[in-house]
């Protein structure tokens, strides 16, 4: 029982945090097409000024902005709604809490392609965010958001001790 509860609460709050995430970026909309212009940008890159990757046009930045904020979205969505489901599941048996798991898994996976696929792999290695003075945030905190989803998505994949 403390694994089913444990799960639906820790999915529902990383499910909060990427909706929260995604609020306040649609909150500051201009700001944030700034920095994505900032970084694809190739600018302030002096470590390695060489980035095989090509600047944009800005008509591309929105469609980049959409599946950012798409899969932030789901992320936060899917993650709420995944942990109601596994809090009403949990007295359930076990097959009825397996299935409850699922959305939950789709809503980390949706964070995890997003901060780990989209910004450490896009932006961090073909951008080199790493080296931009205002990409360092990003950087280190699209890991850690990326672990979050990523460690969740593993417990919610082990099957709980629970006698139906």
């Amino acid at each position: 029982m403390t694994d089913r509860i444990l799960k639906a609460l820790i999915t529902a709050s990383v499910g909060l945090m990427a909706l929260l995430y995604v609020l306040h970026n649609i909150a500051n909309l201009p700001q944030a097409f700034d920095f994505f212009v900032y970084t694809t940008s190739h600018a302030d890159q002096e470590a390695y000024p060489v980035t095989l990757l090509p600047v944009p046009p800005a008509i591309l930045i929105y469609p980049a902005m959409v599946l950012v904020f798409a899969l932030e979205f789901a992320a936060g969505l899917l993650g709420l709604y995944g942990g109601w489901a596994m809090w009403r599941a949990r007295n359930g048996a076990a097959v009825e809490f397996a299935a409850a798991k699922r959305w939950g898994k789709i809503g980390m996976g949706c964070a995890v392609i997003n901060w780990w696929g989209l910004f450490q792999g896009l932006a961090v290695a073909g951008y080199q965010l790493w080296q931009m003075p205002l990409g360092e945030g990003p950087f280190y905190g699209s890991f850690f958001y990326g672990a979050m989803g990523m460690s969740v998505l593993i417990y919610l994949s082990i099957r709980e001790e629970h006698a139906d």
